[in-house]
């Protein structure tokens, strides 16, 4: 038989008291207001304005204005360098890389012949007398002593694959043939005067996804292909003999747009401007380019050895056909 507890009275009553402290605490704690201070319920003070009334006495203060509003696509990008937006061009901060067409990945070998067919782009009238007096050549300058560059265009296609390489405001391209490295700046304008090289000095910006590339500043010695001789210049692969070189005057400039076919195809479009050779615009064969991957795309070293400067077997770069001269037996 189960039974009940029982508390004793005066534990009860000391339960009930502590319950009732707690509750009342606040109102117990309440303190009177200080001197001055308005009674209790007592709102608004005296002096404000009454309920509802809005603006108070003598208007708002003026609101500063507002900035002008960015124009469309100009908004900070989230890969953005602090301060910069959108409104700068492709290719200023890292996070463009991921933006752009992807030329990175791999290397790009030429499928096609580097020189190209017979166009109808008419010559100048100084142009038609070099090449009336030209006689066909059996390779091209980079094969002459000390392995002297075509420089471009020529270079670019020569047989061996071409790597692009980024950082913000520059796009390179290794040109293997040669161990030659082009540089691309991105959004800038071209010096006044500019350094003569075989590659030109080279400025780049996107039109969507095609770079387009202005290069000037050319030395004298790099050739370009004028045409080719009559009848030539026709087959799927046009070797120098077929065609007519010659030099290019002080304003030669060369436009290129490069842009991807699609993942592992990209096509060059060249347009060459230079009124001492033709007399309108020289617009190059379009160039197409495969991606290598792997072991395949990754750049290496180009060494050059003709005939009249061999390499030494020995180096790993000879061949049976070009060996070091070998001491005499004197």
């Amino acid at each position: 038989m189960s039974t009940v507890r029982k508390l004793p009275r005066r534990s009860l009553t000391a339960a009930a008291l502590g319950w009732a402290l707690v509750l009342t605490a606040p109102v117990l704690g309440q303190s009177a207001p200080p001197p001055g201070a308005p009674p209790p319920g007592a709102f608004p003070p005296p002096g404000a304005p009454p309920p509802g009334a809005f603006p108070p006495p003598g208007g708002m203060p003026a609101m500063p204005p507002l900035p002008p509003a960015p124009p469309v696509g100009a908004m900070p990008r989230a890969d953005a360098a602090p301060g910069t937006t959108s409104t700068q061009p492709l290719g200023s901060v890292w996070g463009d890389v991921a933006r752009m067409p992807d030329f990175f990945s791999g290397n790009w070998m030429n499928m096609q012949s580097f020189l190209d067919k017979t166009n109808d782009t008419p010559l100048t009238p100084a142009a038609k007398t070099h090449a009336a007096k030209y006689k066909p050549i059996e390779d091209i300058p980079f094969a002459g002593p000390g392995c002297r560059t075509a420089g471009m265009p020529l270079v670019q296609r020569l047989g061996m694959p071409i790597k692009f390489f980024y950082e913000p405001g520059m796009i390179a391209i290794y040109i293997e043939n040669s161990s030659m490295t082009r540089f691309i700046k991105l959004g800038g304008k071209h010096t006044p005067e500019p350094n003569p090289t075989f590659l030109g000095e080279s400025i780049g910006h996107f039109e969507g996804d095609t770079l387009v590339v202005d290069s000037t500043g050319f030395n004298d010695e790099v050739l370009l292909q004028y045409t080719n001789f009559p009848g030539k210049g026709m087959s799927p692969f046009i070797l120098p003999p077929d065609s007519v070189f010659g030099p290019h005057g002080p304003n030669l400039r060369m436009v290129e747009r490069i842009r991807l076919l699609d993942p592992d195809t990209l096509e060059i479009k060249m347009t060459v401007y230079d009124d001492t050779v033709w007399t309108r615009p020289y617009v190059a064969d379009d160039r197409i380019y495969r991606r290598q991957r792997g072991d395949n795309g990754w750049p290496n070293e180009w060494v050059c050895g003709t005939f009249d400067d061999p390499l030494p077997v020995g180096t790993g770069w000879g061949t049976g056909e070009l060996r070091a001269p070998q001491p005499s037996a004197d």
